[in-house]
């Protein structure tokens, strides 16, 4: 077989296209490969969507249940009126362990929007059993209380005496009748 002008060209031709068609061909992979991805990312998206809205169902019941317990909470807050009662209970818990309380001083009340702290710097003497049962009592009160500071010092001369110096919060409810009154008028 001859190679003449025309053969080659024929051949210049042949490996042209072939060129050609692996540049054509490599780019649409790369799209297909880009388009796989995209899809692939978008189905982890969905997926993703799915997972934190599969509670949504249950935000009504549960913000019923997160108002039912602050209810509850609620309904273990005194009002600021009857801090003296408290302070009463607290005192009579004491007495009633064979602690006497040395000193008992309120401290600045500090405020917030649904409730108020009342702490209460104390000083107790007596047998130190007496004293753990006056913690497990003051536990069991039916309001909000909470220890934030003790310090507990041994009486030398006898034996399971001590002297406890505490801070005690008690929670209350604020009185906001005086500041509803000051709004309407």
């Amino acid at each position: 077989m001859r190679f003449g002008l025309r053969e080659l060209i024929f051949m210049a031709l042949i490996f042209g296209l072939a060129g050609t068609s692996f540049f054509v061909l490599k780019k649409s992979v790369d799209k297909r490969d880009r388009l796989i991805a995209e899809v692939t990312s978008k189905k982890k998206e969905l997926n993703d969507l799915r997972q934190a809205t599969a509670g949504i169902e249950d935000v009504g019941r549960k913000t019923a249940e997160l108002k039912q317990a602050i209810m509850f909470f609620e309904s273990k807050l005194p009002q600021e009126k009857e801090i003296d009662k408290i302070l009463k209970e607290v005192w009579q818990l004491a007495e009633a362990n064979a602690l006497q309380a040395k000193t008992i001083r309120t401290l600045k009340t500090e405020r917030s929007a649904n409730y108020s702290e009342q702490p209460i710097d104390m000083t107790l003497t007596g047998d130190f059993n007496g004293f753990y049962s006056f913690l497990l009592q003051l536990e069991k009160l039916p309001r909000i209380t909470r220890i934030t500071g003790m310090n507990l010092s041994k009486i030398t001369d006898k034996d399971g005496t001590m002297t406890a110096k505490l801070t005690l919060s008690i929670f209350f409810e604020p009185d906001t009748s005086g500041s509803r009154m000051a709004a309407t008028n």
